[in-house]
């Protein structure tokens, strides 16, 4: 196993078993600690929940967070090296090995964490409650890669759609912009259109799986505004 590096934020005073919540989104710096991308952390702990964020692949608090997922990309394209499968294994061990498995346990992702979020819930094949705060839907938007013709064949098994018959099972919290240009709204809509008719072949009327579309901000209209931030923490404090 590589070196995770990691970070944990606990409340003040808590019960037990404590609630958690892993939370990705660049680092672990910038999970925790750094605004706007901390605040989801910051809504987490005043619903008693820690929280706790790995930097993920190829992310540092010493290089630009802005072309983290053009670096996994290159990285690919380079090695032929299925980096994240890495990643998220090495996570699902430290899960194992640090937690009590009574403890509440629920995944939140802002983007590309959000993305790894959705995999990491679809590798450990548990049914944790999921926050996706406009999250990639795969690896092949265009500006990610120099070449098409270089893709990995692995990257496939990384559309969400390929995961859809798995968190279909799972409570699921969906953002997006109305007009992201980054991850493509329409995307995500489709992506939870899929999942709504993958539980309508079982007859499901009570479907805990919400999509929250926004009035887009920021750069490429990516950005998540405070409240949506906060309903998708008070929904995973529900859920937990």
């Amino acid at each position: 196993m590589t070196r995770l590096r990691y970070q944990i934020c606990e409340p003040a005073s808590h019960s037990f078993p404590l609630k958690t919540v892993i939370f990705f989104t660049t680092t672990a710096k910038e999970a925790l600690e750094v605004p706007p991308l901390c605040n989801p952390s910051n809504f987490l702990i005043e619903h008693q929940i820690r929280v706790i964020s790995f930097d993920l692949p190829l992310h540092n608090e010493e290089i630009p967070s802005f072309d983290g997922v053009k670096r996994w990309t290159n990285h690919m394209e380079k090695t032929q090296e299925d980096i994240l499968s890495i990643f998220l294994s090495e996570v699902s061990e430290w899960i194992d090995q640090n937690l009590d498995p009574m403890t509440p346990l629920g995944f939140m992702g802002i983007s590309r964490g959000a993305f790894l979020a959705a995999h990491l819930a679809s590798y450990r094949k548990k049914k944790n409650p999921l926050v996706l705060f406009s999250p990639m839907h795969d690896l092949e938007y265009p500006w990610l890669w120099s070449d098409s013709k270089n893709q990995p064949l692995f990257i496939e098994k990384f559309r969400l759609n390929r995961i859809c018959p798995f968190l279909k099972d799972c409570p699921l919290f969906l953002s997006v912009g109305n007009n992201d240009e980054r991850v493509n709204t329409h995307q995500l809509i489709r992506f939870y259109e899929e999942l709504i008719e993958s539980k309508k072949k079982e007859q499901s009327r009570n479907i805990p799986i919400e999509l929250h579309v926004f009035p887009s901000i920021g750069m490429y209209g990516h950005g998540t505004s405070d409240h949506i931030f906060s309903q998708g923490a008070s929904w995973m404090h529900h859920m937990l």
